[in-house]
């Protein structure tokens, strides 16, 4: 229990530690730098999650669009050529139905 406890405490003051020091390094021009002197890639992570949120938003409004306008109608004359079985309707295990003979031998040839 208590170790369950320090470990609570332990991990989120590493964790803000980390992000502190990351803060630290900023150079004062937008971009935080590393003693390496490597580019913060934030910037182009928030970017991107922007842009997959606009695009996601832009795409749900044409989407929303067009069902408004009946793009997607309830009966429509083409349906997609595939055929839905029933569960019940498929054959039982102990069914040959075509699949070895009767005494329980396959038909494909023998193992070597």
């Amino acid at each position: 229990m208590k170790t369950r406890l320090t470990l609570r405490i332990i991990v989120p003051t590493l964790l803000a530690l980390a992000t502190a020091s990351a803060t630290l390094a900023d150079d004062g021009h937008g971009a935080a730098t590393t003693s390496s002197g490597d580019i913060d890639v934030l910037p182009a992570v928030l970017w991107s999650l922007a842009g997959v949120a606009v695009f996601a938003i832009v795409m749900g409004v044409f989407y929303l669009f067009k069902r408004q306008v009946g793009g997607f109608p309830e009966n429509p004359e083409w349906v997609a050529p595939i055929s839905i079985m029933r569960s019940r309707d498929l054959p039982a295990e102990d069914d040959a139905h075509g699949h070895g003979d009767s005494h329980g031998h396959d038909a494909h040839a023998p193992a070597h």
